[in-house]
């Protein structure tokens, strides 16, 4: 029988060494938190920003360790136009300083510039001026950067590349050329896990 109440009374200490429970949730300031916990992200990627008024978050993709990473940039909320221009000038800028810290790098070649020459239905036009030097490997990479960043927006399923206004080969992840249109499944492979 003794051992029955010190079983009783063990439950009833541990019952109240508990967590209190609150009747709904509470909100907790971004700035309460500890900065290790604020700037956490998912294995591959850098935490994104909060976006302020008439701003919306957009994703582009960079270089780790021979993977794509997405990361998250602040713009002005307007057409998918407009977000895409500023997907493309986040990727000419390249990563933060905090990114590049992380071991973050961009494949895009230095010399390359890139600028949305249409936005036809849901395919992207990227116009390509400049130099494309790099391995084939680096190019791949930076096909899926575009890519990748480009199909984020969801109105844009398809990328196509062009120079001088004429259609441009875009290397697939396999290494094979192609000409058709290209999507973010052309590209999965590539995502770091």
């Amino acid at each position: 029988m003794k051992g029955w109440w010190v079983g009783l009374a063990v439950v009833l200490v541990a019952a109240g060494c508990g967590v209190p429970t609150q009747d709904s949730p509470v909100g907790i300031q971004p700035e309460a938190l500890p900065s290790r916990l604020r700037e956490t992200a998912l294995p591959g990627e850098v935490s994104p920003p909060t976006a302020g008024p008439g701003q919306v978050s957009v994703v582009v993709n960079f270089v780790r360790k021979d993977r794509l990473v997405r990361s998250a940039r602040e713009v002005p909320n307007g057409s998918a136009q407009e977000r895409l221009s500023a997907i493309v000038e986040a990727l000419a800028a390249g990563p933060t300083e905090r990114e590049r810290a992380s071991g973050i790098s961009s494949a895009l070649p230095a010399g390359l510039q890139l600028t949305v020459a249409a936005l036809q239905g849901n395919r992207a036009v990227i116009g390509l001026t400049g130099e494309t030097d790099g391995s084939a490997a680096e190019n791949v990479l930076a096909v899926g950067q575009i890519v990748l960043s480009a199909t984020a927006i969801p109105t844009v399923k398809e990328v196509s590349f062009e120079r001088d206004g004429l259609p441009v080969e875009a290397l697939l992840a396999d290494g094979a050329l192609t000409r058709n249109p290209l999507t973010a499944a052309n590209y999965a492979s590539l995502r770091a896990g």
